[in-house]
């Protein structure tokens, strides 16, 4: 690991980043939403990878979250655009 914090420690201080910046993705109505979560998450991803080679567990599962939501509204709007034809 690069940096000198414990995986613990970083899993702590990506848990408080995730409460203090990030709704749910359920709570998540809009798609610019989830892509600027998506955006967002994926800046913290990579600046944990430059900085601890580390990254948290439960970011990887938040960015999951976010992109089966995405993929969710996607799809509904599918359904109702084109179930109308």
């Amino acid at each position: 690991m690069k940096g000198s914090k414990s995986p613990k420690r970083i899993e702590k201080e990506f848990k408080k980043i995730v409460k203090d910046k990030f709704i749910s993705p359920s709570r998540c109505t809009q798609l610019h939403q989830t892509r600027a979560y998506i955006f967002e998450l994926n800046k913290i991803i990579k600046d944990y990878e430059q900085r601890f080679d580390y990254v948290p567990p439960a970011a990887q599962v938040l960015f999951n979250d976010y992109n089966m939501r995405q993929e969710k509204m996607l799809y509904d709007d599918y359904l109702r655009e084109y179930s109308n034809e």
